[in-house]
């Protein structure tokens, strides 16, 4: 067996409180330790969406009972809310932004609106800086990366999908600006065409939608180039019932085939990548850019292992996955919380409440 750092997911919606029919703290943590994961971060969109002190505190209590990983909180920004940033910057991981091409309750996307979230979040050095997550989309991106340098804010750029986005986030980078980014597993191996009728049909669904071969191929090249920072699964269960619906949510589960599908690419070095700039991508890095604890915990894998994903034992409650059929390695033995076995041969050991409300 080879042990390697547990990884950190910055970006999964655990749907408590409000859709706890296809996810909850519990089911969600199991998932992540299940996938290699002892850290994660929630996103604020769920039906009581986190966007006051109060709705941050009903998360965290509720959490605390229930979780086998530890979990950090996303606050939801809104232009009726900047009045509160200063008061809960030190309980969350970063401030979300919806903005432009997206849905749920909180997009919005007028300049007026997007400066007022920009100037009332706190600049560096307050607590340690935390970023701007933002959700957006073509031109958008290039308009958040412009407020970053008007106000000297950190953002981070979720769930990146397109060779062009890409482009102008090296740019940024190369001025200096205080701009990350990630990618998520759908977009680095699943095309539109796998989204079509003869495919997933509505089970590749989701937002950002998928792009083409060429923004694929991109988007390696950047994991692999360190031009993208980090992995984040974006894990967004939905029952099969919600997906095969006449108007089909957006989003998949992800938390338990992250790792086998990278790990397999970099064991291939798929455009570059190596096991090392994996493991930054998928451990370090969420780790370092969100202010989070020192890693304590270890996943031990069977490095030549290969296998196939499927629909069955999976944790999340949606109980399927867009990679069923397509093959992982390094399948995960077990995972170790503060020197504690938590996870082992496909069983949760963890208690419910034994992991950490970060921050």
């Amino acid at each position: 067996m080879l042990s390697l750092p547990s990884l950190a997911d910055p970006h999964v919606h655990l749907r408590e409180p409000g859709s706890e029919n296809k996810e909850d703290f519990y089911s969600g943590t199991c998932a992540a330790l299940a996938g290699g994961y002892t850290v994660v971060l929630d996103m604020p969109n769920t039906p009581r969406p986190t966007i006051s002190a109060a709705a941050l505190e009903e998360k965290r209590n509720l959490a605390a009972s229930k979780i086998v990983c530890d979990t950090g909180f996303h606050f939801g920004a809104l232009p009726i809310n900047t009045n509160q940033y200063a008061a809960i910057a030190p309980k969350v991981a970063g401030l979300k932004a919806y903005l432009g091409e997206t849905h749920g309750p909180l997009v919005f996307g007028g300049l007026a609106e997007m400066m007022a979230v920009f100037r009332a979040w706190p600049p560096a050095p307050a607590y340690a800086e935390k970023p701007i997550l933002i959700h957006a989309e073509g031109p958008i991106v290039a308009a958040v990366i412009g407020l970053a340098a008007l106000y000297d804010r950190k953002i981070h750029i979720c769930h990146l999908s397109k060779k062009s986005e890409l482009e102008i986030i090296k740019l940024a980078k190369a001025r200096g600006l205080k701009v990350t980014c990630e990618v998520a597993p759908h977009h680095l191996f699943l095309t539109q065409t796998d989204a079509g009728a003869g495919g997933l049909g509505p089970y590749g669904k989701m937002s950002p939608a998928l792009q083409t071969g060429e923004d694929v191929d991109a988007l390696w090249q950047g994991l692999a180039q360190g031009a993208i920072d980090m992995v984040a699964t974006d894990h967004a269960p939905h029952t099969r019932a919600e997906k095969e619906s006449d108007k089909p949510p957006f989003g998949v589960p992800g938390l338990e085939t992250a790792f086998g599908l990278l790990y397999r690419a970099a064991h291939q070095e798929k455009a570059g990548l190596t096991v090392a700039r994996l493991i930054e991508a998928m451990a370090h890095a969420p780790r370092r850019i969100f202010g989070l604890p020192p890693n304590q915990g270890e996943i031990e894998i069977e490095p030549d292992e290969e296998f196939s994903f499927s629909d069955a034992n999976l944790f999340t409650k949606c109980g399927w996955t867009p990679f069923a059929g397509m093959k992982g390695r390094g399948r995960i033995r077990r995972v170790r919380l503060r020197n504690q076995i938590v996870f082992e041969d496909g069983k949760i050991l963890a208690a419910p409440g034994s992991g950490r409300v970060l921050l």
